[in-house]
C-alpha cells in the first residue's frame, strides 16, 4: 500500500489501448528521456493515492517488472468503459471510496491531480478540452456502470462522457503551461514531441 491522502483512493492506469497509430505497441512501455511512460505515471501517482493498478488485457507478464496488479476487462467489447468498470471492481475489493483513471500514454500528469479531482465524480479539463478518462469515479457507482453496459446497444452507449454525465460529473480545469499536462501519445510525431518535452523537463530540473 502507498501513502494515502485524506480519502480512501486508488489509481488505475488504463493500458488497454491498441496503439494502432504507433504500430500496435504498448504505449505505456515506450521510453521518454530513458524512462518508460508507465514508470513516470507510477512515480507521479504513488504519492497521491493509497493503491495502484494497471488495466490491460492480454498477457499480464509484460507488466511484471512493475509489481502491480493487472486488471483485465470483465465485459468484452465495451471500450474504455470496461477499464473503468474493472477499476471500480478493484476499488471495491480494496475498500476504496474513489478510483482515479489515467490513460497510459499521458506522461506529464500533474502532481495535484487526485487532490483536485476530489470529491468524485470529476473530470479533468485543460485548454478548454475535456479528458474523459482522466477522471475520478465513486466506487459506489460500480453497479450503475455495470447496468449501463448491460443495456441493449444504443448510439453513444460506449462513450465515456455520456455515461459520466449520468453521474453528474463536474469539470475541473488544470492550467496548461508550456505544454498540456494531459498531452498524450497517439502518433510517432507526438512520441517525438513527448521525448523533446521530457528532455527539456529533465534539463530544467538540473
Amino acid at each position: 500500500m502507498f501513502h494515502s491522502p485524506s480519502a480512501r483512493t486508488g489509481a488505475v492506469i488504463l493500458a488497454g489501448g491498441q496503439g494502432l497509430r504507433m504500430g500496435g505497441c504498448d504505449k505505456p512501455l515506450l521510453s521518454i528521456a530513458d524512462v518508460p511512460v508507465l514508470t513516470r505515471l507510477i512515480d507521479r501517482l504513488q504519492p497521491q493515492c493509497q493503491a495502484l493498478a494497471i488495466s490491460a488485457n492480454g498477457n499480464p507478464d509484460r507488466f511484471s517488472a512493475w509489481g502491480l496488479p493487472v486488471l483485465p476487462d470483465t465485459m468484452p467489447d465495451c471500450g474504455p468503459l470496461a477499464g473503468v468498470l474493472a477499476a471500480q471492481a478493484w476499488g471495491q475489493s480494496h475498500n476504496l471510496e474513489t478510483v482515479l483513471t489515467v490513460p497510459g500514454d499521458t506522461p506529464f500528469i500533474p502532481a495535484n491531480l487526485m487532490a483536485d479531482l476530489l470529491p468524485a465524480p470529476a473530470v479533468a479539463v485543460s485548454d478548454g478540452r475535456q479528458h474523459p478518462l482522466v477522471a475520478t469515479w465513486p466506487v459506489s457507482a460500480f453497479h450503475a456502470l455495470q447496468d449501463w453496459l448491460n443495456q441493449p446497444d444504443f448510439p453513444d452507449k460506449l462513450r465515456v462522457r455520456v455515461f459520466a454525465r449520468t453521474l453528474g460529473i463536474r469539470e475541473v480545469t488544470f492550467a496548461a503551461g508550456s505544454y498540456d499536462p494531459f498531452f498524450n501519445i497517439n502518433t510517432p510525431d507526438e512520441y517525438a514531441t513527448a521525448c523533446t518535452l521530457a528532455d527539456k523537463e529533465q534539463a530544467d530540473d538540473r
